[in-house]
C-alpha cells in the first residue's frame, strides 16, 4: 500500500528526516520564517484566432498569494535516573516511541486538521479544505460502483491520469468487492514489488482518519496530490534531553517539538465522493 506522505511532490524540507515515509519529496525548499507566501494564479491569459494582419489583444492574467503559516507538535516524556541507567537502549526506545506518536498525529493534521479554532496551531487537512466538488454516490449509505467511475470522469484527464485515491482500510475492503457493468472488478492489485494496487487504473492510498462508509460523509478522495497538497518540514523530529531541571526527584525529562506547515494549494484538482442520493 502507497503512504499517504508519499503522495505530495511538495514535500518541502527545512531540516534532513529520515524514514521511508519522508520520501515524496519532488521538488525541495528550505523556509526560514514561519510563514510561506506562494503566487497563485487567478485567471489565464486569452489567446484569439487572428488573421494575418488582425490587430492583437493584450492578455492580463492575474495573481494572488497563498499562506501558510508553520504549526508546531511538541510533548515530553520523564523517565528516571535508574532507569536510564539500568535499561539497555531506553534512551532509544523513547525516540521511536515519540517518532510513531509524532507520525500519527502529523498524519491525522494532513487529512483532518485545521477545523475551527483549530487551524491556529494545525495544518490543514485535504478532507478540511473548503472548494473542493463532490460526486453523490447516488445512495446514502451503500457505495457505488458507478459513482466512483462518474468521480474519476469527472476530473479533467491531467489530473485524473496523475491522481490517487485515498480511503482507509474499511471503505477499501468495500471497493475491493465492486464490480462495473461488465462483472469486472474495480480494484485491481498488483503484481509488481514496489508498485500499488490501483482502482480503474489509478494507485490507492489507505489513510486510517478518513471517514467511513455512512450518510452524509466522504469517505474517498481522489486527486492530484503532487500538484494541489504541500507540506512543508521547517524543523524534523528533535529530542533534547535534560538531565539536570528534575534531577530533585530523581527524573530525566526528553523534550519533543517538530514544526511542520501543510494546506491545499490547488482545490480544482481534487473531487470527493459524497454518501447522498
Amino acid at each position: 500500500m502507497q503512504r499517504l506522505s508519499g503522495l505530495c511532490s511538495a514535500r518541502d524540507t527545512g531540516a534532513p528526516r529520515s524514514g521511508a515515509s519522508r520520501t515524496g519529496a519532488g521538488w525541495l525548499h528550505q523556509p526560514t520564517s514561519h510563514t510561506i507566501l506562494l503566487p497563485k494564479r487567478n485567471t489565464i491569459t486569452n489567446a484569439v484566432w487572428v488573421g494575418e494582419t488582425t490587430a492583437r489583444t493584450a492578455s492580463e492574467p492575474t495573481f494572488g498569494q497563498s499562506e501558510f503559516t508553520v504549526k508546531e507538535l511538541a510533548t515530553y516524556v520523564d523517565l528516571s535516573l535508574r532507569m536510564l541507567e539500568d535499561s539497555a537502549n531506553v534512551e532509544a526506545e523513547v525516540r521511536l516511541a515519540l517518532a510513531e506518536d509524532f507520525g500519527l498525529k502529523e498524519a491525522t493534521a494532513f487529512v483532518n486538521g485545521g477545523v475551527g479554532a483549530a487551524s491556529a496551531i494545525e495544518p490543514t487537512g485535504f478532507m478540511t479544505a473548503a472548494g473542493i466538488a463532490e460526486t453523490n454516490n447516488g445512495h446514502a449509505t451503500t457505495l457505488s460502483p458507478d459513482a466512483l467511475i462518474n468521480l474519476f470522469y469527472a476530473m479533467p484527464a491531467t489530473y485524473r491520469n496523475r491522481g490517487s485515491w485515498v480511503m482507509n482500510g474499511t471503505t477499501l475492503a468495500t471497493v475491493r468487492k465492486l464490480k462495473d457493468g461488465n462483472g469486472n472488478y474495480l480494484w485491481q492489485p498488483s503484481y509488481q514489488a514496489g508498485q500499488p494496487e490501483t482502482i480503474l487504473g489509478r494507485p490507492v492510498v489507505e489513510a486510517l482518519d478518513m471517514p467511513n462508509v455512512v450518510a452524509a460523509a466522504t469517505p474517498i478522495i481522489f486527486g492530484d496530490f503532487k500538484a494541489g497538497y504541500r507540506i512543508y518540514d521547517r524543523v524534523a523530529l528533535d529530542v533534547m534531553p535534560d538531565l539536570l531541571t528534575q534531577r530533585i526527584t530523581g527524573l530525566a525529562r526528553f523534550h519533543a517539538r517538530r514544526r511542520v506547515g501543510a494546506g491545499v494549494v490547488r482545490t480544482d484538482v481534487f473531487r470527493k465522493l459524497k454518501m447522498a442520493a
